[in-house]
């Protein structure tokens, strides 16, 4: 006889999640590490990656400079994605509420409210591509001259997104599966158009007399990369967390962060050759595709362009949701995705009636880095501190009664690290946002705040914490 399916009553394709941050039961818990691969992928695989690459050869870097920057990039960014996964079976909870063991209760209000801020401005800026690529469906059909088409396409594309998202955890797997798949193919076809026109000599450009070396600008078109799998590290848990709580914490960094890496890397790549074919770079996302794309084609990709950023925006506001339920908020899951929702589109009308992409773009990917990067080196490192053992009902608890509240709330050693490695890696940073002018006096432009903030941010966090009797407790903890 077949082996009968499990299926969630609380979590499965098709019909609305009712699970929020709480730890997720055991009776609930199912699947493998495999299942985190095609949604990884799948998320990843789409037009704003593909920007990416794009963006590394306007920097100036040779062909050959620019893949390797996607690959090394891409290996460590992902690998450190892979590890902010581990949490998830072991908590049950999603990836930003863990923050409560390493920050205290009421400490971990500070990287909340900040994630929930960078996951509200992720929202908006992945929408600009999916919205005008809209638009641009519609130029093409001859209906480019409809009265508020603008409008029209933001919200239409916000009202695919808040479906997907209200439907949650498992319907957001199944979509991301599928979509993984069409993105792949369309991707693949670009290369047909993008090969013979390629300078496979392309030359190394970077302009050395505005103070930046060409080994420090590879730096920062690395940095850029990196940053990008750095900004999914606040919610990587939160797709790990229904996998039972014994689950290898080996296989779910593999893969997750593996399926992130192929996705990433293959659609970089594609990027990087875009760029080069197109001379050099883009200053428009959408519209500059006709340069290499026939009508034909450029109408089935601007569809995908579509889908693809509405795959990488659900995450984003399935996450958001889930941040203000971890600020406490009177809300339940749905209604804090229709809060999201309202909030999300001050940030894309201000975006797309004022932002300049690519500038925006590499500026969010900067401020990414700058508070990411000692977060998720910190919650790591309390993972391997605590050997993988918390209790999940005590993440939930709000007052003396749980073990998460410390002393007032607050874990100090957390708080002390993270603020301590947001500023050194303010010190270290080469962008659009900020130039350290230690970096362009001694280091030759070379950006390396994402290094020295994972280093310092898990160090000093490690050096104060060390010796608390919570991780003594916790090495104790039964984990059923």
């Amino acid at each position: 006889m077949a082996k009968k399916e499990f299926v969630n009553p609380n979590n499965s394709v098709g019909h609305i999640e009712k699970n929020d941050i709480r730890p997720i039961p055991l009776n609930e818990r199912e699947g493998s590490p495999k299942s985190l691969t095609p949604m990884w992928i799948g998320s990843n695989t789409n037009y704003v990656v593909f920007l990416n690459g794009v963006l590394v050869v306007s920097l100036g870097l040779s062909f050959v400079e620019s893949i390797l920057a996607v690959l090394i990039g891409n290996l460590l960014g992902c690998a450190v994605l892979g590890m902010a996964s581990i949490m998830g079976p072991r908590t049950g909870t999603s990836g930003i509420a863990t923050s409560r063991a390493p920050f205290g209760a009421a400490g971990a209000y500070i990287p909340i409210i900040v994630s929930t801020i960078s996951v509200l401005g992720w929202f908006s800026i992945n929408s600009i591509v999916a919205t005008e690529g809209l638009m641009e469906l519609f130029k093409l059909s001859g209906l480019g001259d409809i009265p508020g088409l603008l409008w029209i396409c933001l919200f239409a594309v916000l009202a695919l997104e808040i479906i997907l998202a209200l439907y949650g955890h498992a319907t957001i797997l199944a979509a991301e599966k599928w979509l993984a798949i069409i993105l792949a193919v369309v991707f693949i076809g670009m290369l047909f158009f993008a090969i013979p026109m390629m300078d496979w000599s392309w030359p190394n450009t970077v302009d050395v007399s505005l103070g930046t070396s060409k080994p420090g600008m590879w730096l920062v078109a690395m940095g850029i990369i990196f940053s990008y799998p750095i900004s999914w590290t606040n919610f990587a848990s939160d797709y790990s967390r229904y996998l039972p709580p014994e689950t290898s914490w080996k296989k779910i960094a593999v893969c997750a962060g593996g399926g992130q890496f192929i996705a990433l890397t293959f659609a970089e790549i594609v990027g990087v050759l875009f760029a080069v074919a197109l001379g050099g770079s883009m200053d428009d996302p959408i519209s500059q595709l006709a340069g290499v794309l026939p009508t034909w084609y450029l109408v089935p990709f601007l569809i995908v362009v579509m889908l693809g950023c509405v795959a990488t925006n659900v995450p984003n506001g399935y996450t958001a949701s889930l941040g203000l339920i971890a600020m406490r908020l009177p809300l339940d899951r749905v209604k804090s995705v229709f809060v999201i929702a309202a909030c999300t589109l001050v940030f894309r009308i201000a975006t797309l009636l004022y932002g300049q992409f690519f500038e925006l773009y590499q500026s969010w990917l900067t401020y990414i880095i700058i508070w990411s990067c000692p977060w998720v080196a910190i919650v790591v490192v309390d993972y391997f501190m605590r050997r993988g053992n918390y209790d999940g009902q005590s993440l939930m608890t709000w007052g003396s009664k749980g073990i998460y509240w410390y002393k007032g709330g607050i874990f100090w050693a957390g708080l002390i690290a993270w603020i301590a490695g947001v500023v050194i890696s303010i010190l270290f940073t080469n962008s659009t946002l900020y130039v350290s002018p230690l970096v362009m006096n001694f280091l030759g432009g070379a950006d390396i705040s994402f290094e020295v903030g994972c280093i310092s941010g898990g160090l000093i966090y490690w050096l104060l914490a060390r010796n608390h009797p919570t991780f003594k407790e916790a090495r104790n903890l039964t984990i059923e």
